[in-house]
């Protein structure tokens, strides 16, 4: 089965189809479709009076009830840079827009309301930026700005990135979106207890991926992370920039045929070209229904350089030496990693291993 010929719509709207050859790799690169009709404006963020020193908190009703609910949890991998408290807070309120936070080349504290959802985000300029908590609800349009949605789209920052407890709704009539998007090749990106429900896109459109580094990333890591998507999942291959490695734990990506099924299908896309080390542990894909799980997965089963071997529903890639792990078809016997919830204006987070 020949490569797919759809890539990405994550590319910028100005960037002329052609392909890009480089390191012994050619890459295909697509000019976005735009498909909705709606094109908001990108709001100004407030500064708030000073930092805070918590996350938002879950309403619980004592706080003892809060601490068993928080500590019944599992711990996650990675913490937010350290004393991240203390960074400067930008808060985001606006519901029908996209609001741009710069960090100005410095660190910046990202409070999402614990009332509503606000719509996406743009991270920009940053050197570390955090997120806890919090909810993004899809604008009903395929392009904001000119651009491609992206629910949080991360742009030239240099330090580390933590985003954790937000709750991505792309499930809005006329949205097709990327859950998390990159591009920001000096940054670390971690992910952590995230969810991200029915994105739809198709491949005249926006491809609407759970997540995509494509315009590269130094490290990103991912620890509980539950989406849906009707086209694609976790779109990891080096598309027009650099990444040092990646790290997939805990994860669920179910397929569905939510609006108009247009192609895709894949839910996890690497390249057999990529050489930088992908850990994948307790990774999994329910395909799309009736897709075959082998042709869920890129490389699948029938790639002529570096097929995917499936036995007894899990996936492995033994030709491509840079991919460590597997992938297995359905969901996690205990439910999503991430259940419906659990994340979002009321989260608490459960603390760091």
């Amino acid at each position: 089965m020949p490569r797919p010929r759809f890539v990405s719509s994550q590319t910028p709207a100005s960037a002329p189809r052609r392909a890009i050859t480089g390191g012994g790799r050619s890459r295909w690169l697509a000019v976005a479709i735009a498909v909705g009709c709606l094109v908001p404006v990108t709001t100004t963020v407030t500064d708030a009076a000073a930092p805070q020193a918590s996350a938002p908190g879950v309403a619980i009703a004592s706080p003892q009830l809060e601490l068993a609910a928080a500590t019944s949890r599992p711990k996650l991998s990675w913490a937010p840079p350290a004393g991240y408290a203390n960074y400067p807070v930008k808060k985001v309120t606006a519901t029908t827009s996209m609001t741009t936070v710069s960090g100005r080349g410095g660190d910046v504290l990202i409070k999402l309301p614990t009332d509503r959802a606000v719509g996406p985000i743009t991270i920009a300029d940053c050197r570390n930026a955090v997120i806890i908590g919090g909810s993004i609800r899809a604008l009903p349009s395929a392009k904001v700005n000119g651009h491609d949605q992206r629910a949080i789209y991360v742009r030239n920052c240099t330090g580390t990135v933590h985003i954790e407890g937000v709750h991505i709704n792309g499930a809005v009539s006329g949205a097709q979106t990327d859950g998390i998007a990159a591009n920001a090749p000096k940054a670390v990106l971690q992910i952590q207890n995230v969810r991200v429900d029915g994105l739809r896109g198709g491949s005249r459109g926006n491809h609407s991926d759970v997540f995509q580094p494509w315009g590269g990333l130094r490290e990103y890591r991912i620890d509980r992370l539950t989406g849906s998507s009707n086209f694609q999942g976790l779109h990891v291959f080096e598309n027009t920039g650099p990444i040092g490695r990646g790290t997939i734990r805990n994860t669920n990506i179910v397929g569905t045929n939510d609006g108009t099924v247009d192609k895709g299908g894949y839910y996890i896309w690497t390249d057999c070209n990529d050489d930088y080390p992908l850990a994948l542990d307790g990774v999994y894909v329910s395909p799309r229904p009736g897709r075959p799980f082998g042709q869920s997965v890129w490389p699948s089963v029938t790639h002529k350089q570096c097929a995917a071997t499936v036995a007894n529903g899990v996936a492995t890639w033994p030709k491509d030496s840079s991919i460590s792990g597997s992938v297995r078809q359905g969901r996690p016997s205990s439910g999503d990693f991430v259940p419906a919830g659990s994340v979002g204006q009321s989260y608490t987070s459960p603390g760091y291993r």
